[in-house]
């Protein structure tokens, strides 16, 4: 459910503002009225340096996983002081990693030429008056001739290429390159190759000493770095909630308005009341879009997460995370459909709440709910890890296979569902309709939920008795009439009939041409089952047909594919069973229970801890 929002305006001597914020702040229970949308260039300053300062406390925390953990102690003793020193560490490695670039290709150019003294060469050119040549060309277009007619001395061959040197004395060079073809001098390396070794190895020696203080930081200054980034958002708060007030009598008086939870307000007035502070309150209207703050029972509020990732519902609505839990829950058990996958969820859940903190247990108790709905449909199907249990010749299985359910029943299985969820949506629908606008803007839907209800009921009482004649009988035909007034002609009580009529007319196509789209893609449930189902036994098939004959060499491969198989089929069949769901939810689902959503979450003026 939603709960109820109170509006409070304050009105504040400008001399006692800033305490006024602090006691509000300790309180913890308003949330402020934005009236300024853009923020401002502080604001923004300070959104930027907070957002790099979370990437590098993430970067950081993933160095933890790689790295052991250092004995030493960091210097710096803020948290300031550490994300400025870590700046400097990363613009002095980025720095390094060019020079490193630059060494590795001067390196991969003088290496075909190997060590030799570049200074010894030039007092060698300098004392006989000849110049050595840097050559190159293809391997297969190399002359062993040429070595016989000129000063030539190989180096050596890499890549297909054939690196050698010409003394050239005289027109040695001359007469050699008006011979031979596709040859290419290149010029001699500026550097040795023992000196460019030597220098990436000192570079070499740089970045791992600064990884090293990046390691100790991310190990020991976890805490300050964070406590850090607490304190920037702080500040926002505080900037933020001073942005959003005005100022009334030329500056003399400060004007805070706040949204309140409704169980709450007696702390809050409590507090004014002792503090002597003028305020207004009045109960939240829709058209002002008070922030949304859920409160759901335990099981419900699992799901809550799910419901953000589209959208808060508005603030006049319902909450539908109640309504489409049970239906998530039973959807993701329909696509993933194995007994022995929902256990592995079911254990690798519990086994994981002992070592996670507290802000990620309710998301491995979803994990849990969603283990329970997949071994149901499992237990419903008969499948425990690809295995078919009805295909097994087990004794104690001869009574319980009869009820397993076959494919054919699975597929109606997803219509029906699909059917429910969609008439619940519509029942849904019309209560939203009531409470917000009234029952008269609720009778269209009310008609189609009536004329779906009892066209399919009389169906199903006809085709048990085909000779009583149920469907078009009087009692069909007056609910039908009634359906018929609510869709036509009460639609809308504040247009005339004849508008009523051709906007009737206009929502049965989409009506019909909608649900009957809605309802098939319930068949999705049935076909991802299968999908996961048919993907666990051709991996179980792979394992065993594929193992050699060999005793303990065939087990150890059986057992590699089984692992690596159903680990891929949970991961695929996982996503799928997640997703498809969530479509159903949001599309199918929220479009039937005329779901508005917007809302903005409730987030109340606080210290940040």
């Amino acid at each position: 459910m939603i709960v109820p929002m109170f509006k409070y305006s304050y009105l504040v001597f400008h001399t006692e503002f800033q305490e006024f914020l602090n006691h509000l702040k300790e309180l913890g229970v308003v949330h402020i009225v934005e009236h300024q949308r853009e923020p401002s260039v502080e604001m923004q300053e300070l959104y930027r340096h907070i957002s790099d300062l979370s990437k590098t406390i993430k970067e950081l925390k993933n160095r933890t996983k790689n790295a052991n953990k250092p004995t030493a102690s960091i210097s710096s003793k803020s948290g300031k002081e550490l994300n400025e020193r870590i700046a400097r560490i990363k613009d002095n490695l980025d720095q390094l990693h060019q020079k490193e670039a630059a060494l590795i290709k001067e390196e991969k150019q003088a290496e075909p030429w190997g060590e030799f003294s570049l200074e010894l060469l030039s007092q060698l050119e300098k004392s006989t008056s000849v110049s050595v040549r840097f050559l190159v060309c293809p391997v297969r277009k190399f002359d062993d001739a040429w070595i016989e007619k000129y000063p030539i001395s190989i180096i050596s061959d890499a890549g297909g290429y054939r690196y050698f040197v010409l003394i050239d004395n005289e027109d040695y060079y001359v007469r050699f390159m008006e011979e031979s073809s596709q040859l290419d001098e290149v010029g001699r390396p500026e550097k040795e190759l023992s000196d460019i070794r030597k220098k990436k190895q000192e570079i070499h020696n740089q970045i791992e000493e600064l990884n090293k203080e990046l390691d100790l930081i991310a190990f020991k200054g976890y805490d300050l770095l964070h406590n850090y980034k607490l304190d920037l958002e702080d500040q926002l708060n505080n900037i933020n909630v001073q942005y959003q007030t005005r100022e009334e009598a030329e500056g003399s008086v400060r004007l805070v308005e706040g949204w309140v939870p409704a169980d709450k307000k007696e702390v809050l007035e409590k507090w004014l009341d002792e503090q002597s502070v003028y305020y207004i309150k009045e109960e939240a209207r829709d058209e002002e879009k008070p922030p949304i703050l859920l409160k759901n029972n335990s099981y419900s509020r699992l799901f809550e997460p799910v419901g953000k990732l589209f959208s808060l519902p508005s603030y006049g609505e319902l909450d539908l995370t109640p309504f489409f839990a049970p239906f998530f829950m039973m959807f993701f058990g329909f696509c993933l459909g194995d007994a022995g996958y929902g256990l592995l969820f079911i254990i690798g859940a519990t086994l994981m709440k002992k070592k996670v903190e507290n802000n990620m247990k309710p998301l491995l108790s979803l994990v849990q709910w969603l283990g329970v709905a997949t071994v149901l449909f499992g237990a419903i199907t008969g499948t425990l890890f690809g295995i078919q249990l009805s295909s097994l010749s087990v004794p104690w299985l001869t009574n319980v296979k009869e009820k397993f359910l076959d494919n054919d029943q699975m597929f109606s299985l997803s219509l029906v569902l699909g059917g429910i969820q969609i008439l619940f949506g519509m029942i849904l629908k019309g209560i939203n309709q009531i409470k917000q606008k009234g029952l008269s803007y609720s009778l269209a839907t009310w008609g189609w939920f009536l004329l779906i209800v009892s066209s399919g009921l009389f169906y199903l009482l006809d085709q048990q008795k085909p000779e009583s004649g149920y469907m078009w009988s009087t009692p069909h035909q007056i609910l039908t009439g009634i359906a018929l007034l609510g869709i036509f002609v009460f639609n809308h009580p504040k247009r005339n009939i004849l508008v009523n009529i051709g906007s009737g007319i206009w929502d049965s196509y989409n009506m019909i041409t909608g649900v009957v789209g809605d309802l098939l893609s319930y068949i999705r449930l049935f076909a991802l089952g299968l999908s996961s189902a048919i993907l666990g036994l051709v991996f179980n098939q792979l394992a065993f047909e594929l193992k050699p004959d060999i005793p303990f060499l065939g087990a150890i491969i059986t057992l590699v594919i089984l692992l690596v198989g159903h680990a891929i089929n949970i991961f695929m069949s996982g996503l799928g069973s997640f997703v498809h769901p969530l479509r159903l939810t949001f599309v199918e689902f929220y479009k039937n229970a005329g779901f508005i959503g917007g809302g903005r979450e409730y987030k109340p003026f606080q210290k940040i801890h």
